[in-house]
Order: structure tokens, then C-alpha cells, then sequence
């Protein structure tokens, strides 16, 4: 008796440890999101938005302006080829459950600029994001 109910703890112990470890936690997901963008490392970017990814070029349009991974290849590619200085500085982080909003300063590009982006995490990609300038 004893024996099975040491099992079936080490099986819920071990379920609950693999749920847990699929789960890439959102700071994680977006810190390696600005690295490859710093990077300018183009599939590194591109792999850490999910499939469908939602780019909001500005916060509060209706529509978004990137749909799919696709068209941030295509977007971010010539971003980078256009800008090979491009860099975005962290100037804060803020996490609240699955979404991450950081105040960045990007440099390297004929203006400099501050932004807030917002990015929405889901299953470990970035779901949605969010542009205040």
C-alpha cells in the first residue's frame, strides 16, 4: 500500500514538474526576443513569435499591421539590412501574468526613438505586440 502511494506521488511530483518545464516563462520568452533583435540574428527574432503573431504597429489600432512569422521575416529583414546599427535598449520591464511591457530606446537608425512595447506571451512565443511611441 504504502509502495503504490509512493508511485503515484512520483508520477503526479514528475507530471507537474514536465507541465511546468513546457512552459517558458514570458521575461524569458521576450529577453530572448530583444537579444536576437540586438542580434540582428533575423530567425532568432522570427522564432520566438508564434506562427500567427500579431504586430500592433501602434497601440490602439483596430487591425494589426505584421500578421505570421512570414511578414516579420520580411519586415524585420529589411529593417535590419536597412539599419545595420539598430539596437533597442531595455530603460525598464514590467511583467503583469502572461504580459511583459518594456520602455526601450532605439538607436542606430536616422532618428532615435522611445517606445513602450507590449508583448502578449502564449505558450511560449510571443502571441501579440503592442507599439507606443
Amino acid at each position: 500500500m504504502i509502495r503504490n502511494k509512493l508511485a503515484c506521488i512520483v508520477i503526479l511530483v514528475f507530471q507537474g514538474f514536465s507541465a511546468i518545464c513546457q512552459t517558458e516563462d514570458p521575461v524569458a520568452v521576450v529577453q530572448r526576443q530583444l537579444d536576437m533583435y540586438n542580434a540582428q540574428n533575423l530567425k532568432g527574432f522570427v522564432d520566438t513569435f508564434a506562427d500567427d503573431a500579431e504586430v500592433f504597429v501602434n497601440l490602439g489600432d483596430s487591425a494589426a499591421g505584421i500578421v505570421g512569422r512570414e511578414e516579420i521575416r520580411k519586415r524585420y529583414g529589411q529593417m535590419f539590412r536597412d539599419n545595420p546599427g539598430n539596437k533597442s535598449t531595455l530603460i525598464g520591464r514590467m511583467v503583469q501574468g502572461n504580459f511583459v511591457f518594456d520602455h526601450e530606446w532605439i538607436t542606430g537608425r536616422e532618428n532615435e526613438l522611445k517606445i513602450v512595447a507590449i508583448y502578449e506571451v502564449e505558450d511560449g512565443y510571443i502571441k501579440r505586440c503592442w507599439f507606443a511611441r
